[in-house]
């Protein structure tokens, strides 16, 4: 069985900054794993590249047996295979919840209005938010446009969930709302790939975690392996310092 995802050798270089030095990465369907780091380690930009939002310098990326960075790839395409949920809320301010989720069902997949409908209401109910279908977006607090955004995602039936902070804009109190949907995304069977500062959640809910220092893989191996008993003392440096915040 092929991997869901795969990186060989990705480079990404802004200007003289090398932000990605040969990253090699194989993640399994079904798996969840945790990119964790310091700000400006390139996590979010190898995400970011996984979907080609960031153009690669060099090296390759395979969603199943597909090249992303083949040259005559069809992006849109890939996209839809990849659902990608990032910290800043992306939401219609016009449009009630779940029209924001039928309105991709119905550009991408080409629903009818009443099966987008319907099935962007089943998303919603599944991320708790039954409730607030017909809410417009400034009705809802950040975690439940955040939450809506998930459904978004989900909806379209992605093989890979991408997540890039997802809770970082959030005030404190509404974090656990969304971590616990993507702790279901996961219990689900979904593939994911998470940038987090959320620790816990790491420890929680990744197979595995990766620690990215200057745009490599310092470690990696499962929450207890790169968390909770750290080889490295820039792992457990970083640490400290996070467990002050």
């Amino acid at each position: 069985m092929t991997d869901a995802v795969r990186i060989e050798g990705l480079h990404k270089s802004f200007g003289a900054v090398d932000v990605l030095d040969g990253i090699d990465l194989s993640i399994g369907r079904g798996e969840a794993v945790v990119l964790v780091g310091s700000s400006g380690s390139g996590k979010s930009t190898c995400l970011r590249c996984i979907n080609r939002l960031e153009e690669p310098s060099s090296g390759r990326i395979f969603v199943g047996s597909q090249e992303v960075t083949g040259k005559k790839v069809d992006l849109n395409a890939v996209r839809r295979r990849i659902g990608m949920v990032f910290q800043g809320i992306h939401l219609y301010p016009h449009k009630t919840a779940v029209e924001n989720v039928a309105l991709a069902l119905r550009k991408v997949l080409k629903m009818s209005r009443a099966a987008a409908r319907e099935k962007a209401l089943h998303h919603l109910a599944a991320v708790g938010l039954a409730e607030r279908a017909t809410f417009y977006p400034s009705q809802l607090s950040g975690g439940q446009q955040q939450r809506v955004g998930i459904a978004r995602a989900l909806a379209l039936e992605p093989e890979v969930m991408l997540f890039d902070e997802p809770t970082s804009a959030l005030d404190p109190e509404l974090v656990g709302e969304v971590l616990n949907v993507m702790a279901g995304t996961k219990a689900a069977g979904m593939t994911m790939v998470v940038v987090t500062h959320e620790m816990q959640f790491a420890r929680d809910v990744a197979d595995r975690v990766l620690f990215l220092d200057k745009g490599r893989i310092l470690d990696q191996g499962t929450p207890g392996d790169v968390l909770v008993n750290p080889r490295h003392p820039r792992i457990r440096d970083f640490l400290g310092r996070m467990s002050k915040h």
